[in-house]
């Protein structure tokens, strides 16, 4: 994998990505334990969360259209400038607000800003990969990239745990900035081939968005494909989001750093996942991969949920949970590689270049279509019931695309070919 850091445009790409997301891995982390210690409410941080996935999930089938059109690596650098300006601008303005309400309604519309170019900004950058490597390369290549986001993660994570009671939120604005600009430098100097379509040729905008609404209804089994998924983040984005801050820092009292680990700990199983999967690259296949994945996830998640409970229920110490719990959230991590890499490795085979920016970004938003209502209604659970009632909902609802995809014919057709 690493022979790919060798090209130019690939290194350039992983450098911006490298640096920008550690800065929002930082951010991230920092505002939602900020916002669940400032407020003491489960709800408010849902409403901070499901807001931004709202905004993006509205805007991301638009976006596609224009990711299309445009220059990809142009998109790439202009959103990674907005946003940091907008969070070094946040950040300088955080100095001047009087109370509370001001704050939470600052750090709100800065995510909004957030998403709008996360529309934008992620679907070009997955559609910019299969342009810049070779076909035989490129589960490599979304393996290298799952990898190194996941080395982003532990890195980010451990800062937030450390210097998140030194730097206070201000200085993590402003971190966070700086890391989107540095990424916006690198990627402008990578260079793709880029022909401007001719305007006499252009079709509407409503042409080429009904066009990629139809290739994902026309192609065999990718409907209820996307739909499996859709569940399977319905029902697991909340356990990280939600459940695991709520444990930490409203159930077990404990401080930053101890959530940190554990986001820490689950990173490194996606480390050893993807180096498993990079390693095999063409030797596995995608149907092989994704349904023994998330056979693995589905089960891990119901031993991690039953750790959970009888922990908030005070049924053995705190240390006894953190032996059982790491352990077992390692291995989550490695089973859900082998789900997420032969996903977006199939998808990009099956999709046709011409159309790949907007069926990704229509694909995106149907995945992630309900993930903001997850996080509501885990909010809404953990404020008026609790933390046993939401993980024992997500166990059930992980069971629709378990099924799915085991079992649904078209879906397996799919699966198979690619």
């Amino acid at each position: 994998m690493l022979a790919l850091l060798k090209d130019k445009n690939f290194s350039l790409l992983f450098a911006g990505n490298f640096v920008s997301r550690i800065g929002s891995t930082f951010y991230n982390f920092a505002v939602g334990w900020f916002i669940l210690t400032l407020t003491a409410s489960p709800l408010m941080m849902g409403l901070y969360i499901a807001l931004g996935g709202i905004v993006e999930l509205i805007a991301s089938p638009l976006a596609g259209v224009f990711i299309d059109r445009l220059n990809k690596v142009r998109i790439l650098y202009v959103t990674d400038f907005i946003r940091g300006l907008t969070v070094l601008i946040g950040g300088a303005l955080i100095f001047s607000l009087q109370s509370d309400g001001q704050l939470i309604l600052l750090l709100y519309g800065v995510t909004v800003i957030l998403a709008l170019n996360n529309a934008l900004f992620f679907p070009a950058n997955s559609t910019l990969i299969p342009e810049i490597v070779a076909d035989q390369q490129l589960t490599q290549a979304n393996a290298f990239f799952s990898l190194i986001n996941s080395f982003q993660t532990i890195i980010g994570i451990l800062l937030a745990g450390l210097l998140y009671g030194l730097l206070g939120i201000e200085l993590i604005f402003i971190i966070n900035g700086i890391s989107f600009i540095l990424s916006a430098i690198s990627e402008m100097f990578i260079r793709t081939h880029y022909e401007k379509p001719a305007s006499t040729q252009k079709p509407s905008f409503r042409h080429d968005f009904k066009e990629g609404v139809r290739y994902i209804r026309d192609k065999t089994g990718l409907l209820p494909f996307v739909t499996a998924v859709l569940f399977l983040n319905f029902a697991f984005a909340p356990f990280f989001a939600n459940a695991l801050p709520y444990l930490y820092n409203l159930a077990l009292n404990q401080e930053a750093l101890q959530l940190a680990f554990a986001n820490i700990i689950f990173s490194s199983g996606m480390v050893v996942g993807g180096l498993l999967v990079g390693a095999l690259g063409v030797k596995i296949t995608v149907a092989n991969s994704m349904k023994r994945g998330l056979v693995l996830t589905i089960f891990m998640g119901f031993w991690l949920s039953v750790i959970m409970i009888l922990a908030v229920n005070a049924r053995f110490s705190y240390m006894a949970f953190s032996v059982i719990f790491l352990p077992s959230l390692f291995i989550l991590a490695i089973s859900n590689m082998f789900v997420n890499i032969p996903f977006g490795t199939g998808l990009a085979r099956a999709i046709q270049p011409e159309v790949r920016g907007r069926v990704f970004a229509i694909v995106n938003t149907l995945t992630a279509g309900l993930i903001p209502v997850s996080y509501l209604l885990a909010g809404l659970v953990l404020e008026y019931s609790t933390l046993s009632v939401l993980l024992i909902a997500i166990c059930l609802f992980s069971l629709v695309p378990l099924l799915t995809i085991l079992h649904h014919r078209k879906v397996n057709l799919l699966l198979n070919s690619l």
